[in-house]
């Protein structure tokens, strides 16, 4: 039988997990729980030095506990306070893994998140000769974690909201039999969901039409259910949009058979075959579809990943922002951005800066990119993968001030700071949604000739453990 074990957490995991110690020394780490708290786990995995529980009970609980609003969150088990009160009434019909933090108020979650990248950059990125002596340096480094505000439309003069939930336009989700959308549960399997509140109200409208036949068992899960996988996308988001503006819908399959969807509202339709060597196949609809990114309309081609910038209704407008900050970008001055994207960013930076070269290796956001940079004289698209771009940029003898980086991979590769460095740029930006990549890549990015200056978490994950990062790198 597992063991139960009551456990003091005092720090937070970059996996989103608590962490306390037993009485024995040894590292617990348990998932729905908040460093602070005083709790009962079930210990359900044991290695040398760390074990694993689920949460059975909350003896002390943190100030920073709150309801969570969805239904499908949490852990799909009773969880009770010290007096046997249900902390979870919902729990029959919980498991989700698409929110880690729902239960912990937003402000502490902002906080945590800060001092996970903190811990993450003193611990694997040796920015001094001690572990103490890293914290201090890295502590001084990271600033306090951005929160995207709400759109003006929805907040007040004196207390702009957060936008913690109905942010996501772009998500991914598994299609059953019956044709009811699912999500991952914590267990590995899927779990069905009538609804989600991280959905923008566009997607929302988009994940209704999923209603399934009627005849289909509502709580039907498991491995077997899953057909496909689907990624939804909104169109326009802003309320000046026409409802005309088409949502995005890709299937992910192997499989030739389509299932039969009915959808009351206009939908580009594609297939992506995940084969050897993934495709993609226009099923209804057109290739392009729109996008709105502050006061711009841009054009945008089906998603076929799931990174946090695409799946934000605000990400681009906010890291635009806080790249212009912390590279202190001024309008004399030339900017190489690299991973540009269907260019919502490069729009946005074109206005801060003299000229701006943007590179994009993907060929059909490459194709948006050209479409949306067309109106702007001093902004150039460019297409191909980094190193080899920077190569051309070099020989043809083009000047830049200054870069933004943005691997599509989250790699950090010291060779692109080496051509960066014979380029003479002075300083350089990297957007990256993983900390612990961007630590250890800091040695060899300073033999490349740049050193880590500054870090600005930006919080476009809300519920989450994982933060994106904007990191300013100085030539040396």
């Amino acid at each position: 039988m597992n063991s139960t074990v009551s456990v003091e957490l005092t720090r937070m995991a970059a996996t989103g997990e608590a962490i306390g110690r037993d009485e024995e020394g040894h590292l617990i780490f348990v998932t729905d729980a908040i460093p602070g708290e005083t709790v009962e786990v079930e210990i359900v995995t044991e290695a040398q030095n760390w074990r694993r529980g689920i949460l059975r009970r909350v003896l002390e609980a943190s100030p920073d506990r709150i309801e969570a609003p969805c239904p499908h969150f949490g852990p799909p088990h009773p969880v009770t306070s010290a007096d046997g009160r249900l902390l979870n009434p919902y729990w029959q019909r919980a498991g989700c893994s698409g929110c880690q933090w729902q239960q912990i108020d937003y402000e502490r979650q902002l906080a945590l998140k800060r001092e996970i990248v903190v811990e993450v950059l003193a611990r694997e990125g040796r920015l001094g000769k001690s572990r103490q002596k890293s914290r201090e340096i890295a502590n001084k480094m990271v600033a306090e974690v951005i929160a995207i505000g709400a759109p003006e439309s929805d907040s007040t003069a004196d207390a702009p909201p957060v936008l913690d939930f109905g942010y996501r336009t772009q998500m991914r989700f598994n299609l059953t039999e019956s044709g009811r959308l699912t999500y991952p549960a914590g267990d590995g399997g899927q779990l069905v969901v009538d609804a989600c509140p991280l959905l923008h109200p566009r997607l929302a409208a988009l994940f209704a039409g999923f209603d399934g036949d009627e005849d289909g068992e509502l709580g039907d899960q498991g491995e077997g259910s899953s057909q496909f996988g689907v990624t939804l996308a909104a169109g326009g988001t802003a309320d000046g949009m026409s409802d005309a503006d088409k949502g995005v819908l890709v299937l992910h399959s192997d499989r030739e058979d389509l299932p039969s969807l009915e959808l009351d509202q206009p939908v580009n339709v594609f297939l992506l075959h995940e084969a050897d060597e993934p495709s993609l196949e226009l099923l209804v609809g057109d290739w392009n579809y729109n996008v709105q990114v502050a006061d711009r309309r841009l054009t945008a081609y089906p998603p076929v990943d799931d990174n946090p910038v695409n799946g934000h209704l605000l990400a681009d407008e906010v890291l635009a922002a806080a790249a212009e900050e912390i590279l202190e970008l001024k309008t004399f001055e030339h900017l190489l951005e690299l991973g540009a994207g269907i260019g919502a960013r490069t729009t946005l930076l074109a206005e801060q800066v003299a000229t701006v070269v943007a590179v994009e290796e993907a060929e059909l956001s490459a194709a948006a990119l050209r479409a949306n940079l067309a109106g702007l004289d001093n902004a150039d698209a460019w297409h191909g993968a980094m190193l080899p771009t920077i190569r051309k940029l070099r020989r043809a003898k083009y000047h830049f001030d200054a870069a933004l980086l943005a691997p599509p991979d989250r790699q950090v590769e010291p060779e692109l700071f080496s051509l960066l460095t014979r380029m003479r740029i002075r300083r350089c930006g990297l957007i990256t949604d993983d900390p612990t990549r961007l630590a250890r890549a800091l040695v060899d990015v300073d033999e490349a000739g740049y050193r880590l200056a500054a870090v600005q978490p930006v919080d476009l994950q809300p519920h989450h453990s994982k933060v994106t990062l904007v990191a300013r790198f100085d030539r040396k």
